[in-house]
């Protein structure tokens, strides 16, 4: 095969569209200098803005099995490439690179998929494994083999903390066990690169390989000294040598090394390169090594949970470093007040070097003078700093040039100058600290400052310690202490000093006055900013959070105005938790302005997990009715939890004045319906009983929990009982009994959903439950009218029909309609909602795979098609010259794209829609419609996930074919955009 077919499948693929590569590709001597390897010389590669590498190696005839499982052992240790395609004339084999090499000559093992006489299968290739399919998702549903928990770091990690395991469980204390396997792995990885070479290692201690040697007493007290003295840092001080593991500990790693299982004595295939690793993997062991107690692991229970130190995945290092460090010189100083394992620092430590070279190569001295005078961090685990001293050295060796001995491996210590170990809180105060970080003028100021810090909570004791180093007047987060290692961040800053910080979410979404204070106080500060909303990652990203999280980046882009909120919410992919990849489409970003958010907080939750047009109705809703809270004052009256029972030695309350009532419990409640023969309830005391005013009738009941779906489950007691603090209830006037009937159907409704969904404190971004005051938020009419109105009537109606027997879906789209007259919703606020009932199921693993479920093009793509006419046919009927038709092009389902086209007819009509029959592959239909409006359309897919491609009187709309995409409420915002761009084409 030539070059040229090399291209031809590149081409065919969408990897090199229009004759030209896509921005992600690289080919020959490019995409070979991107990586570092033994045998496998890749002749193209395609990477993801999430790092997910791609690789592409030709060879004339196929090669063999031996061969491709060398490259590959090579991919699979480089830790980023779940697929690997080897080419040859008539035939294209794809391979799995997540999954762990087993034995030699083991390729067949990985195989995914063969395609034999390309120019035959092409077509067939592209749909399985083309660009498209792998950027839209496609691909990974069509080959669930490839999985990270068997790539490289996951393996690791586990054979890494099952060795640790083993060494204690032989009596060999923790922290010694620690540091003896990163020892050994430093000293590997020097073996690898050839750093220490092999008659090196022999001139020093007699043997060829670090297992050989650590059998031997003598010569492993001989290796060590040797690198104590010539490495001169942190990771082989003098003292480790003459603390030497007992000779069976030694013999145990050195089994490690050599992949012999400890109970059978049976060697495997040892798969680790060292010199492949990335050295970011290679440091990513913190999560599970670094200051952990093996005991508690189980549990979670580890020292970093409880402090609420989560691992940083490379992926989100990537997002808040591509961002930040976007047009920096190479010449600022980077801190990381909470460092762990050093992961941001190793990174910013590898891009500040490459932006100080300038295209130039690199020098020893420029890369030390980065490392010993840009890079610092601080920790308050001794273990994560020696990680983080380890990784950082691991990744000067890697930049260097020719790492050779001795000069190559001595470094200054890290460890007291620019890694200091101690609370960030004080950590200039301490004895190293205060000469690193303090001068006359005051504490040094850093150009940019990046971490993960803590997100916990830890209780009244927390607290307390939080207040002995809080300053007046800022205000703090009530829970977790996030913001408050921000806060103290900004004392190491300057004005221009950029931020990418990772947070728990919660203190941004929280209806508590406190937490919105401590977030607006950073905001305000640091702005312009951008959040990106983590939240539907979490399960992945960081699993063991208990928490949603945030990425705070502020800053970064100073050509923004700067009361300027950037909101960027990245959705839940099927894909994501296999490949720790995500993505961002155009729709996923909206800017909001501080004084926006200080006026109404709920609009910053609402940008997380919603659209524009959601927030124009949040906003137009809450201007126009009073909240539900200000409707119950009102009426003197509030929602009230219920009753705690608690456990009998807790239940100190006299509860004797609710004995006898009705007790509704967790699963006694139906819509609209609470059973006549509830148990009755039978103690005299109880841990909170509250006031027995509160369990009168009428009492409008509603369930805590969203546990029956995206529709609060909402009942009318119209007799006293108690009801357990599973619920939340408000006490009417007998004369609003009416009123009570008719909010339980307002939360009911799809309204109430799709509200709660914008507004709520926790819905939408962690748990599936309703706190009092999202209730208290929800816009409602004023209530005596509404009960009089003929949609009130209506609803009421409904409500008495459905207290008798089990709503159906057709009962509940009666009561959304309405809902929708009682609030005099025109057609296009009820498509908002009607989505936002939809988008709240994505809190359902059922929902969410829905939602990436493939478009119907005869029923969603139609039902798109029929919104955004809706809208255009609103501005057009104005003068009634002018309507637009439709073509949506027939794709087959299997295709990852659906494309609509809009077409402007210069005479009156009405709009209408056909069916499109396509007789040819997607490639074909996007080359024939950038042939007739000059766009390269292949081209700009690979650097947008979502098209609009006007032309004369025309518009062309191409977005990935998932569900998600084709709303109603993407019709309407889609279509709004067309007006737009079009007034802003008239004036230019």
């Amino acid at each position: 095969m030539s070059a040229t077919t090399l291209e031809e499948v590149l081409a065919g693929t969408g990897y090199f569209p229009d004759g030209e590569p896509v921005a992600a590709l690289q080919l020959g001597a490019d995409a070979r200098n991107f990586r570092r390897g033994r045998v496998f010389m890749p002749d193209a590669l395609w990477r993801s803005p999430s790092s997910l590498t791609v690789y592409f190696k030709f060879e004339q005839s196929p090669p063999s099995d031996d061969l491709v499982s060398q490259w590959r052992r090579e991919v699979w240790n480089e830790g980023f490439a779940p697929l690997l395609w080897v080419i040859s004339p008539e035939r294209v084999d794809l391979y799995n690179g997540f999954s762990a090499p087993v034995e030699e000559g083991d390729a067949q093992r990985h195989l995914i998929r063969s395609f034999e006489n390309i120019d035959a299968s092409l077509c067939a290739l592209d749909a399985f494994a083309g660009r498209l399919a792998i950027e839209t998702g496609q691909f990974w549903a069509q080959a669930p083999t490839i999985n990270r928990k068997s790539s490289v770091d996951q393996k690791l990690l586990s054979d890494l903390l099952f060795l640790e395991r083993n060494l204690i469980a032989s009596n060999l204390a923790q922290g010694t066990a620690q540091a003896i396997i990163g020892r050994v792995i430093f000293t590997q990885y020097l073996i690898d690169r050839e750093i220490v070479s092999v008659p090196r290692l022999k001139k020093l201690c007699g043997h060829t390989s670090l297992p050989s040697i650590l059998r031997d007493p003598i010569a492993t007290g001989q290796l060590f000294s040797w690198l104590a003295h010539t490495f001169n840092g942190d990771m082989f001080p003098q003292s480790s040598v003459a603390t030497m593991p007992a000779q069976h500990h030694l013999v145990r790693v050195a089994e490690f090394l050599e992949a012999v299982d400890p109970e059978s004595g049976q060697r495997s295939l040892f798969p680790y390169q060292f010199d492949v690793i990335p050295v970011e993997l290679i440091s990513s062991i913190y999560e599970q090594f670094a200051h952990s107690d093996p005991s508690a692991r189980t549990s979670g229970a580890t020292d970093a949970v409880k402090n609420g130190v989560h691992y940083t995945r490379l992926s989100v290092v990537s997002l808040v470093l591509d961002e930040v460090m976007n047009g920096l010189t190479g010449r600022e100083t980077v801190l990381d007040l909470t460092c762990g394992s050093g992961v941001f620092l190793v990174e910013a430590l590898r891009r500040l070097v490459y932006l100080r070279a300038d295209g130039r190569p690199l020098t020893r001295t420029l890369i030390r003078s980065t490392l010993y005078k840009q890079v610092y961090g601080v920790d308050l685990s001794e273990a994560a700093v020696r990680v983080a001293a380890f990784s950082l050295y691991l990744a000067a060796l890697e930049l260097d040039p020719d790492p050779q001995p001795p000069l190559a491996l001595r470094f200054k210590p890290l460890i007291g100058r620019t890694l200091l170990i101690g609370d960030a809180r004080t950590v200039e105060q301490s004895e190293h600290g205060k000469p690193i970080l303090t001068s006359p003028a005051g504490l040094k100021q850093f150009d940019l400052i990046v971490g993960n810090p803590p997100w916990s909570f830890k209780g009244r004791i927390g607290t307390e310690a939080r207040r002995k180093t809080r300053k007046a007047n800022i205000p703090a987060q009530p829970r977790g202490e996030g913001l408050d290692f921000v806060v103290r961040a900004m004392e190491f800053s300057h004005e221009n000093t950029r931020f990418g910080v990772i947070l728990s979410a919660m203190p941004f979404f929280s209806r508590s006055g406190t937490g919105i204070a401590a977030a607006q106080h950073v905001m305000r500060a640091l702005a312009p900013i951008t959040l990106v909303n983590l939240s539907s990652l979490c399960e992945w990203l960081f699993a063991t959070a208990t928490m949603p999280a945030v990425v705070l980046l502020a800053r970064h882009r100073p050509e923004q105005r700067p009361d300027c909120v950037t909101v960027v919410q990245i959705p839940w992919t099927p894909s994501g938790s296999r490949t720790h990849s995500f993505e961002v489409a155009p729709s996923d970003v909206i800017q909001l302005s501080m004084r926006e958010i200080e006026a109404q907080p709920i609009k910053l939750k609402a940008a997380s997990v919603g659209r524009r047009r959601d927030i124009a109705l949040v906003d137009s809703l809450t201007s126009s009715y009073a909240n539900l809270g200000t409707q119950f004052a009102k009426l003197n009256t509030e929602m009230n939890v219920g009753l705690i029972r608690g456990l009998e030695v807790n239940q100190t309350r006299d509860a004797s004045r609710l004995k006898g009532l009705g007790l509704l419990q967790t699963q006694n409640i139906k819509p609209f319906h609470i059973p006549d023969d509830l148990p009755l309830f039978n103690l005299s005391k109880a841990e909170r009983p509250r006031s027995r005013d509160i369990y009168r009738a009428p009492i409008l009941i509603v369930k805590e929990t969203l546990s029956a779906g995206a529709r609060p489950l909402v009942a009318v007691a119209d007799r006293d009982l108690v009801f357990t603090n599973a619920y939340f209830g408000a006490r009417l006037p007998a004369a609003a009994r009416q009123s009570a009937h008719l909010l339980a159907t307002i939360l009911s409704s799809s309204f109430a959903a799709w509200f709660f969904l914008m507004a709520g404190s926790e819905f939408g971004i962690w748990k599936r439950r309703l706190l009092q005051n999202d209730i208290a938020l929800l816009p409602v009419p004023e209530l005596a009218p509404a009960c009089d109105s003929d949609a009130g009537k209506r609803l009421l109606k409904i409500e008495r029909t459905l207290q008798r027997r089990t709503a159906t879906l057709e009962d509940f789209t009666a009561l959304d309609e309405a809902v929708f007259e009682l609030y005099d919703l025109d057609e296009a606020d009820r498509v908002v909602i009607r989505d936002g009932l939809f988008r709240a199921s994505w809190q359902w693993r059922a929902g969410r795979e829905f939602s990436v479920g493939q478009a119907n093009v005869h029923e969603e793509v139609c039902r798109y098609t029929e919104v955004f006419l809706g809208v255009m046919d609103g501005w057009l009927s104005a003068r009634n010259e002018r309507h637009m038709r439709a073509e949506i092009f027939d794709l087959p389902s299997r295709s990852p794209l659906r494309v609509v086209r809009f077409v402007l007819e210069k005479r009156r009509g009405d709009a209408n829609i056909e069916f499109l029959p396509v007789f040819e592959e997607l490639g074909g239909v996007l080359a024939r419609i950038g042939e007739r409006m000059k766009v390269k359309i292949a081209t700009a897919l690979s650097a947008e996930r979502e098209l609009r491609v006007h032309g004369r009187d025309e518009v062309v709309i191409i977005k990935p074919a998932a569900r998600r995409y084709w709303m109603g409420i993407s019709a309407l915002e889609d279509a709004d955009a067309v007006v737009a761009e079009s007034i802003k084409g008239a004036r230019a």
